[in-house]
């Protein structure tokens, strides 16, 4: 307690001696017991109690710190007397450590066994991580937990330090950057980095102290010069009470990662001597009768006035250098963070990365959500950012059914690295680093994801798949014909999107094979010259589908049909049993032209009942010449008459090869994809979609580029009535200053009926 005790020394006593009470009870429970150090085991809740004071953390966490392994290692403890002790908070925090803590325990021993093993881990990190969302305090009291081990580490098995780093690195390092304390997070992360690569850890580290001397003989000019600066300042002593200057050094692991990123050196890296500039704004006068909130918002006005004067002082002494100034003062980093950095060249020519912050920014940047507790106040934006994503993990426990996936879905969504971006309107949205404007979209609502046709990033049209950067401001190009993309899979990010994405095209596709197995039904019965109204009546396709599936819903029945599983003959025989004399052929056969009504809407096949299919290669539409080409077994695939492929079956199996046209009264459109190729140049796209405006055509996607040899592409995803319709926009579209050429690609695909 040597250690603890100055740390809560400025506590109410009451605290303190509940505090003391928790230390002796944790010492008693743990006596006679060691670590595999061979230190006494009291020494590691002691250090997280030590860890969590020097976070600011409330005292109920300090005396869950002292007692988290208690309940577990002692049985007779119990929560139950924790509570009569201590109280209800500590008692939930406790028990959570305690979940927490077998559940890790449990997955480490089963990942050493099988595969089967990990499984039964990844369950139990689930399951840890639903746990701790009960109680922010239980995750901050974990990741104290988590560090102490991390420093102690050395006495395991090479095994289990690869096993526990590379958890914390995956795991707990980001969970410590998400509610902020990075304090934890660099902590957790070199350390973690010493254990998974440890030649990378030794070279830099070696590097690194070479020059040690050097470096911190740079920063202590540095800092004496800009300590002369500021104090020369009048202004800015007006304003502050006190300014902390200080050198700092950046972290092993966040160089490694930087150099890993941009293929850099060493010497190439320019923040490695780096000051943080904290200032003590002084108390401010308010009128008297000034409410909290309006208090509140002049202080913060007043601190970031005071940041951006420190940083023009700077830059007055210093060289800036061009594109390396950070402003996350106006826009803050989604956990909160607020700082400015700047990085300038010093009188000694060296780059020096300068952090500019108030005490409250550097607090908040240094301890996360515990400044929460400091400030006995809610954290604004970050706070709601922490809630939000504290529910998404709860969201997420209960739509993944698969640990392995949750995990996943954890690690990409919630824990990685984040940008901030904005709507039109100003509104902060937060999305895992290399979102994109179709992440955007649905994170704002579903229908404006599904309805998506373009993106606007600053004012300027971007591809869907451009990747959004921290203080983009992202517009959604919407349109009520607009439909999503299975290529927008290829690149949108968040686990959300892609699940709502997977669900529109799972949903199209079940419509689509309802629509056909009545089709196939239907067009059987037509065949058969029976009376399809009197047939197709809701109560006998129910029997029949209870009679072919043991189920009551006629869209089984469809989706069978659909699907090969039954054929429109059994249906029929089941449907009007005069046609059980009948002998059906299990395969489609030539026969004799059989008067009937046209239907709806398809193309029909002279003396065939069997499916039809528009071929990919040629992608026919209505008013194309078409010819039928009897397959092995998938129906009559239909192709233009001047398809190679169709020019050559002729030659190669004409007896396959039969007569088709479209059939009447076609009420349906057709989808299909242009390519407007032209020079680029300024209102070329605003050109094009004029265009298609004044042919009263609204596009289904839109995406636009530039070629390497300044050659503009816009691609366009249409829905006509036929090839005549098609022809008149081609030309319109033809006559558009500098278009070279308009180029159908793409596949057809029938929609409507």
């Amino acid at each position: 307690m040597d250690e603890l005790r100055p740390l809560i020394a400025d506590r109410p006593l009451p605290e303190r001696q509940k505090i003391e009470e928790a230390f002796e009870f944790a010492r008693d429970a743990h006596a006679g017991v060691n670590r595999k150090s061979g230190e006494p085991y009291i020494t590691h809740p002691v250090a997280v109690a030590v860890i969590l004071a020097k976070l600011g953390m409330d005292s109920d966490s300090l005396m869950a710190g002292l007692l988290h392994d208690t309940v577990e290692d002692v049985e007779a403890v119990t929560f139950a007397g924790i509570e009569s002790l201590f109280g209800h908070d500590v008692r939930r925090i406790v028990e959570g450590e305690t979940k927490v803590s077998k559940l890790s325990k449990q997955g480490s021993q089963a990942a050493q066994v099988s595969d089967t093993g990990r499984d039964v881990q990844a369950e139990n990190l689930r399951q840890m991580l639903v746990a701790m969302t009960a109680d922010i305090r239980i995750i901050v009291v974990k990741l104290a937990d988590r560090l102490h081990n991390m420093r102690t580490l050395g006495s395991m098995k090479p095994e289990k330090q690869a096993r526990i780093a590379r958890e914390t690195m995956e795991i707990f390092a980001p969970l410590a950057h998400r509610l902020g304390i990075g304090q934890i997070k660099w902590e957790l992360e070199d350390l973690s980095f010493r254990y998974l690569n440890p030649d990378a850890y030794e070279y830099l580290s070696t590097r690194l102290r070479t020059r040690q001397d050097e470096r911190e003989a740079l920063i202590a000019e540095a800092v004496a010069q800009l300590s002369a600066g500021l104090d020369d300042d009048l202004e800015l002593h007006e304003w502050v009470s006190d300014i902390d200057i200080s050198g700092r050094s950046k972290h092993l692991w966040s160089i490694h990662s930087k150099m890993q990123k941009e293929g850099k050196g060493l010497e190439q890296i320019f923040d490695l001597l780096a000051i943080r500039v904290i200032l003590r704004p002084r108390d401010l006068t308010v009128p008297p009768g000034t409410d909290e909130k309006r208090r509140e918002r002049a202080e913060e006005t007043r601190e970031k006035r005071i940041c951006y004067h420190t940083v023009s002082v700077v830059h007055s002494m210093w060289t800036p250098l061009p594109g390396r100034f950070k402003d996350y003062v106006a826009v803050p980093k989604p956990n909160g963070y607020q700082s400015l950095h700047t990085t300038v060249i010093s009188q000694s020519g060296q780059p020096i990365e300068v952090q500019i912050r108030s005490l409250r920014m550097h607090e908040v940047a240094e301890y996360g959500v515990a400044a929460h507790w400091m400030y006995k106040q809610g954290a604004g934006l970050a706070q709601k950012d922490r809630e939000s994503w504290l529910a998404q993990m709860r969201e997420l426990q209960n739509e993944i059914n698969d640990a392995s996936d949750y995990l996943d879905a954890v690690k990409s969504d919630i824990l990685s690295q984040r940008v901030r971006v904005f709507t039109p309107k100003g509104l902060a949205v937060s999305l895992p680093a290399g979102s994109t404007p179709v992440d955007f979209a649905y994170h704002i609502h579903s229908r404006i994801g599904e309805t998506t046709v373009g993106a606007r990033v600053n004012g300027s049209i971007v591809p869907l798949a451009h990747h959004l950067g921290n203080g983009d401001m992202v517009e959604i190009v919407t349109s009520k014909n607009g439909r999503p993309s299975k290529d927008w899979l290829n690149f949108a990010v968040t686990r959300s999107a892609r699940a709502k994405i997977r669900h529109h095209f799972r949903t199209e596709e079940r419509e689509a094979a309802l629509e056909r197995g009545h089709e196939l039904l239907e067009r059987y019965l037509r065949k058969r010259q029976l009376p399809v109204r009197q047939l197709m009546r809701t109560k006998l396709l129910e029997d029949a589908t209870n009679r072919l599936l043991g189920s009551r819903n006629p869209d089984d029945l469809y989706l069978a049909l659909h699907a090969g599983k039954l054929t429109p003959s059994v249906v029929g025989r089941v449907l009007a049993p005069s046609l059980a004399q009948e002998q059906a052929s299990p395969l489609p056969s030539r026969r004799a032209p059989v008067p009937r009504a046209p239907e709806p809407g398809g193309v029909y096949v002279e003396g065939f009942t069997t499916s039809t299919k528009l071929s990919h290669c040629c992608k026919p539409i209505r008013g194309d010449q078409i010819m039928g080409y009897l397959t092995r077994g998938r129906g009559v695939s239909i192709h233009r008459i001047d398809c190679p492929n169709m020019i050559r079956l002729l030659a190669e199996e004409p007896e396959r090869c039969v007569a088709a046209s479209w059939e009447a009264g076609m009420a349906g459109t057709t989808i299909v994809e242009l390519d407007v190729v032209a020079p680029d140049r300024r209102g070329l796209l605003a050109d094009v979609l004029s265009v298609l405006t004044q042919q009263k055509v609204s596009p289904l996607k839109v995406e636009a580029g530039v070629r390497a040899d300044d050659t503009a592409h816009i691609e366009l995803r249409l829905a006509v009535s036929g090839n005549t319709e098609l022809e008149t926009i081609r030309g319109a579209l033809a006559g558009v200053e500098g278009v070279s050429a308009v180029v159908r690609l793409g596949r057809g695909k029938r929609t409507g009926g």
